[in-house]
């Protein structure tokens, strides 16, 4: 029988060495994906994971009792900006965006939180998630699971019992969505980054 994230936790806090293996194993593919889809580098987005479960096993007597999920999803994002921010020459590896400029006001505003950017970054969620909810509700929810919940694109057929070629025209619809909305004012990874800060605070 399969052991549930909570058991896995339970046995990593006891130095159990094969809990820890096995959580590494379910959740590296889903995580390395989540990361890709921030630092465009399959070796960097794969060292990003690494050092997370690293983290994790370091400071293992610490955790409490948590959605282990959810918490790896947000130490590999908070990972990737760490990563982001010292990244000196911008370009398409890093999440599509083109200068120096428009990457430093990203992480004013998700990291150091100066005024006046708290106010445009609430402007700019608000106008997010508004766009987010003018896909209809199964796209919608696609979308979701793909890139808020990291699930893969088989999981989330699974999931809501349809197939994968629905899953993956569900996805292209709302990127398009995205894109057509935004133009060329802001990437995908941006829209993503900014939809994860708000459902973390739901």
């Amino acid at each position: 029988m399969q052991q549930s994230d909570g058991q896995l936790l339970v046995g990593i806090k006891r130095d159990d060495s094969q809990s820890f293996e096995l959580l590494f194993r379910r959740y590296f593919p889903r995580l390395k994906a989540i990361s890709y889809s921030f630092v465009k580098d399959d070796s960097i987005a794969k060292d990003i994971v690494q050092e997370v479960f690293i983290k994790v096993w370091e400071k293992r007597s610490e955790i409490k009792d948590i959605a282990i999920e959810s918490f790896l999803f947000k130490m590999v994002r908070n990972q990737c900006l760490n990563y982001l921010r010292h990244v000196k020459v911008v370009d398409n590896r890093v999440g599509g965006l083109k200068d120096a400029t428009q990457m430093e006001e990203l992480y004013r505003i998700d990291i150091i939180k100066d005024e006046p950017y708290l106010l445009i970054e609430k402007e700019l969620e608000q106008e997010i998630v508004s766009v987010l909810n003018e896909l209809p509700e199964k796209c919608r929810e696609v979308f979701k699971l793909s890139r808020i919940d990291g699930l893969m694109n088989s999981e989330i057929a699974e999931k809501l019992d349809v197939s994968i070629k629905n899953v993956e025209k569900h996805m292209t619809k709302a990127l398009k969505h995205f894109r057509e909305h935004f133009k060329d004012r802001l990437p995908v990874q941006i829209i993503i980054l900014v939809l994860l800060n708000y459902f973390d605070k739901l």
